[in-house]
């Protein structure tokens, strides 16, 4: 994976005129975060925000971007970037000691309420009535880290924009073609319609450390009559139409039967979903199937266990069984779209850094822990204020009788 996930050294910050340039000139760092552990209190129903701050420090990608941008950047925060501000603050309340938790000498510096962070969500419109309510951690993480990206991505849209106007290269929308739509030769030299929704994100930080991408064909079956073409001008038959979609964790469902470790919970998530009565380009009811695919996958691969499904006669209910997950993840060749970019992915190897856990009997309310990669041998389990050392990994992965595991986070092995 070396060949497009380059490792640069945390300690050798360039220093750079604005924070636009620095984020633009960001480099991915897997260097783990040298900082010694501390504990967050818990104000009233706040741990699932506790144990996601937690598990955003020890990812090494994310702490090492909030990290150099404060370390190579001489500006002052404006009031667009409350997120990232608080962010930048956050992790710098932990002091750099790689000292493992179990030889430390001294204490460990008294747990804080991260108050910095609490003040930027109340900034945001999502999260005004969100302190002290029961919330839901992988709600709260897709709201933080998409609330970090937006700020990140309309700074350097306005510094893209600015760059394209002093040279002269800004083309007017009404000249812009639709290029995110084409016809290209797939698997078995099926034709494949490709329409990309991903152009319009934004490459930013945030995007490159989560960011994946999904291909999703819908496959309509009805050949052309007499020979002739189709409306997209292929002869023969109808191409297949295929989308690709930009995600920052997959969710995965884990309530079927059939589900017990993480490579089964892949299996079903690209499994062909078959869709009766499909109207297909000539008004025909047909059976058209539609599949999920791994096009892209990122450094840091965020998985959500979908513990809580609807049923009709209960309401939303909890999936307390154990989905085992190992503590290294090879991702399978058959997961994986048949395109030249799902090529440079295909069997990625990922080390597991992070774990969330749900307590509780139902799916409302309960009580969020963590155990987090440290460093390369050193494990830790995070409860609020509490902070514990595992004996091992396997600890991590053992089947548990008080909670089960929500949040996987795993690193590429690069």
């Amino acid at each position: 994976m070396d060949s497009f996930y380059d490792a640069y050294s945390a300690t050798k910050q360039p220093s750079f005129q604005s924070l636009e340039d620095a984020l633009e000139n960001w480099k991915l760092v897997f260097n783990t975060p040298p900082v010694q552990p501390r504990g967050l209190v818990n104000t009233g129903n706040m741990c699932f925000m506790n144990v996601v701050l937690q598990a955003l420090l020890y990812c090494a990608p994310f702490y090492n971007l909030l990290w150099g941008v404060k370390a190579s950047v001489a500006f002052s925060f404006k009031a667009t970037t409350p997120l990232l501000e608080a962010l930048i603050q956050y992790v710098h309340e932990f002091k750099h000691d790689r000292t493992p938790l179990a030889k430390l000498i001294t204490a460990l510096d008294e747990p804080f309420v991260p108050e910095n962070v609490y003040e930027a969500l109340r900034k945001k419109n999502v999260f005004q009535t969100l302190r002290g309510q029961q919330e839901d951690a992988q709600e709260f993480m897709s709201y933080l880290v998409d609330g970090i990206n937006e700020e990140i991505s309309s700074i350097l849209g306005a510094h893209r924009l600015s760059a394209s106007l002093a040279s002269g290269a800004v083309v007017s929308p009404g000249a812009v073609s639709d290029n995110s739509s084409w016809l290209e030769v797939g698997h078995h030299n099926k034709p494949l319609h490709i329409r990309d929704s991903s152009e319009t994100v934004t490459k930013t930080p945030i995007t490159q450390i989560f960011g994946g991408l999904l291909q999703s064909t819908l496959d309509v079956p009805g050949a052309v009559s007499g020979g002739g073409s189709s409306a997209l001008g292929f002869k023969g038959k109808t191409p297949q139409s295929s989308n690709r979609e930009a995600f920052q964790w997959l969710a995965l469902d884990v309530s079927s039967d059939g589900v017990e470790t993480i490579e089964d919970a892949f299996d079903q998530f690209v499994a062909p979903e078959t869709i009766e009565g499909y109207m297909n380009w000539r008004g025909e009811s047909v059976t058209a199937t539609k599949q999920i695919l791994l096009e892209r996958v990122p450094p840091v691969l965020v998985l959500h266990l979908k513990r809580f499904v609807f049923c009709p006669n209960e309401g939303v209910q909890k999936v307390h069984k154990f989905i085992e997950y190992p503590a290294n993840l090879s991702l399978s060749a058959k997961w994986f779209a048949k395109t030249a970019e799902a090529t440079r992915h295909r069997n990625a190897k990922y080390k597991l850094s992070g774990v969330i856990y749900h307590h509780g009997e139902q799916a409302s309310g309960g009580h969020y822990t963590c155990d987090l990669l440290r460093s390369a041998n050193e494990w830790l389990r995070f409860d609020d204020v509490d902070i514990d050392c595992l004996s091992s990994i396997d600890d991590a992965l053992a089947k548990k009788k008080d909670r089960t595991a929500y949040i996987l986070f795993y690193t590429i092995c690069h």
